[in-house]
């Protein structure tokens, strides 16, 4: 099988790159900016999306297209707007364009964000393709504007070739065992450094009253190898299952799995850009009954190898 990647060096394509590598007969080529950092692949482009023409001859030929590049992922990265919709609606757009015209016969995969759903204050709700793509709540930034109005796009495309768009939710991954921006790298690094005597400054974060789903990056690869397996038909489909719970009870947990005392005092001191949204919570039922399966890992589970 002979794989494209679209994006290279952000937490999904080299995912994406390590899975596919790893597959028997399988050529992976990663088209990026920056060459791929401590992760290999069969061959490698270096493209500048925003002014470079890709090789679509060479394209074509591929089983498979992935197009994981994107901007505005991380909130904390503060993203330039006009970058947001160039790699998440632009780019993505033309590509689509560009592959009927080009004969493309093979599978083109891209991804939403849950982010989508907008600003709600429903408690619980698990939202369906349908509610996340087509829905009237209002976004509250850049990030989930560009990933709508792609995914809206996605919805009504008419093509020759198969076109797979996954909704994600909140992913934990093995790059949340390093320090970083996010959430669970943040805590992580915090909790290492207490257990190891080092020293910590307190920990910041927001009032954590916001109800998000969590599933895991090596999941994600099952839906996707189980969904070009079983050659579902074109659509959009939301990466439903996984964990339901509060950021704030996220982090209590981690605490509790480190034996770290957890303080309300940590709470509240930080206010997120999508902190006015309720619910982030996908319904998994459409993909679930096209695959036979969901994510369904735990807190726990995921994270009992560092405890």
């Amino acid at each position: 099988m002979n794989v494209a990647i679209i994006g290279s060096n952000g937490m999904l394509s080299m995912a994406l790159t390590k899975y596919f590598c790893a597959q028997p007969d399988t050529m992976v080529d990663v088209y990026g900016l920056d060459a791929p950092k401590g992760y290999e692949c069969t061959n490698f482009y270096q493209t500048n999306l925003l002014k470079d023409k890709l090789d679509y001859d060479k394209l074509v030929k591929t089983d498979v297209i992935v197009y994981a590049s994107g901007a505005g992922v991380q909130a904390a990265l503060k993203t330039d707007s006009s970058l947001m919709y160039a790699l998440n609606v632009n780019v993505p757009v033309e590509m689509t364009i560009m592959l009927k015209k080009h004969g493309y016969k093979g599978t083109y995969v891209s991804f939403g964000s849950y982010m989508e759903i907008g600003l709600n204050d429903v408690d619980g709700k698990a939202f369906d393709e349908d509610d996340v793509i087509c829905s009237p709540l209002p976004v509250t930034n850049d990030y989930a504007l560009s990933k709508r109005l792609y995914g809206r796009y996605m919805k009504d495309l008419i093509a020759d070739y198969t076109h797979l768009h996954f909704i994600l939710p909140n992913m934990f991954s093995e790059d949340d065992l390093k320090p970083g921006t996010r959430l669970v790298p943040y805590v992580l690094k915090y909790l290492q450094d207490y257990k190891a005597g080092r020293p910590t400054e307190t920990p910041s974060f927001s009032a954590g009253t916001q109800t998000r789903q969590y599933i895991t990056l090596e999941e994600v690869m099952v839906v996707l190898s189980k969904a070009l397996d079983k050659h579902i038909a074109s659509g959009i489909y939301c990466i439903g299952g996984g964990e339901f719970f509060s950021i704030r009870n996220l982090i209590e947990r981690l605490f509790k799995l480190y034996d770290v005392p957890c303080k309300d005092e940590y709470f509240g001191k930080e206010v997120r850009r999508d902190g006015d949204i309720k619910s982030l919570r996908i319904n998994g039922e459409k993909l679930k009954r096209a695959i036979g399966f969901l994510p369904n890992q735990t807190i726990e589970n995921i994270f009992k190898i560092m405890y």
